[in-house]
């Protein structure tokens, strides 16, 4: 068992953040039933977060990160809330541009180090305009995530949704402080997904991780480049689609995002076969999305940390049927 998961402050900072995520996303409002259920599996969570959170020493601050991750969240808003794309398309295109920089350059210090704050910070700039409505919120949001992407540079090394439960982290801090000061909204509608869209979140949840880990691990992409990509390709092809279809293309992008972030767990975490375990962490990033239900819908890193607590919820499991043997 990991003895840093919950022994330094910035453990605890992180428990905190996906313990409060999870009880507002999936418990709180859920049946008895269904509510008992998601109980139990936080248990699970728990122990792979125990056993594989991986908590190092935190990093020193630096404002490369810091302000990356700020711009990031901007151009993100400015081309969403613009009309001029999709949410999850806007995250995609700066993620794959972070990620590019940082292949291209990768011999240049100037370029190593860029493509994960980005990412952070396009998940910042996700927020609804019905949670924070002025822009100025949302790069403050990034300002915070690229403040504790600095922190806990040391945590929770390989494990998939870590940008997006950091991006999190930022906006929640934004959130509250925008909540202090009477300047937060309602909360965004959550899309109702049909019969056929829910299909496709399944399919989509199962391919998207799988290609997202090959990728990233085996050809070389890096784990940014590896989810933003595909994700970019999966948006505009959406954005394309007939409305004759009644296909709704944003949030169907965006669950193809979401589940990318499970393709960016490392192989040594899913080692010895890891198509089996990324099958179920895509499985359980759909069904847990069906159940997405927060009291303040429209937060940036929603993904992330849903894709995060998949992660360590199979990874929990694994830790359960082992022992049992």
């Amino acid at each position: 068992m990991d003895r840093s998961a919950l022994t330094r402050p910035h453990a605890l900072l992180m428990a905190g953040v996906l313990l409060f995520f999870y009880l507002d996303a999936f418990v709180l409002g859920a049946p008895g039933g269904m509510a008992l259920a998601l109980l139990l599996l936080a248990l699970v969570v728990l122990l792979g977060f125990l056993r594989h959170a991986g908590h190092g020493p935190p990093g020193a601050i630096q404002p490369a990160p810091v302000l990356l991750a700020a711009f990031a969240a901007l151009v993100v808003l400015a081309l969403s809330r613009g009309a001029l794309v999709s949410v999850a398309l806007a995250a995609a295109l700066v993620g794959a541009a972070g990620g590019l920089v940082e292949a291209i350059g990768h011999s240049s210090r100037r370029c190593q180090g860029v493509a994960g704050p980005v990412y952070c910070g396009a998940f910042a700039g996700m927020t609804s305009e019905l949670v924070l409505g002025h822009p100025g919120w949302v790069v403050l949001a990034g300002v915070l995530a690229g403040l504790a992407l600095s922190l806990l540079k040391n945590s929770w090394s390989g494990i998939g949704g870590k940008l997006g439960t950091i991006a999190f982290l930022g906006v929640l801090g934004a959130t509250g402080l925008a909540l202090v000061s009477g300047a937060i909204g309602a909360g965004a509608p959550l899309h109702a997904f049909t019969g056929a869209e829910r299909w496709l979140v399944l399919i989509a949840s199962l391919l998207s991780p799988l290609l997202t880990h090959r990728l990233s691990y085996y050809w070389g992409f890096g784990v940014v480049l590896g989810s933003a990509l595909p994700s970019l390709v999966v948006a505009l092809l959406l954005a394309l689609l007939p409305p004759s279809l009644e296909l709704a293309p944003g949030p169907l992008a965006a669950m193809w995002l979401g589940a990318s972030f499970v393709g960016m767990t490392a192989p040594e975490r899913l080692a010895p076969r890891p198509v089996p375990l990324l099958l179920a962490m895509g499985l359980l990033f759909a069904l847990l999305s069906f159940s997405f239900a927060p009291r303040l819908a429209g937060i940036g890193g929603d993904l992330g940390a849903t894709a995060a607590v998949s992660v360590f919820a199979v990874l929990g499991a694994r830790v359960l049927v082992r022992d049992r043997r």
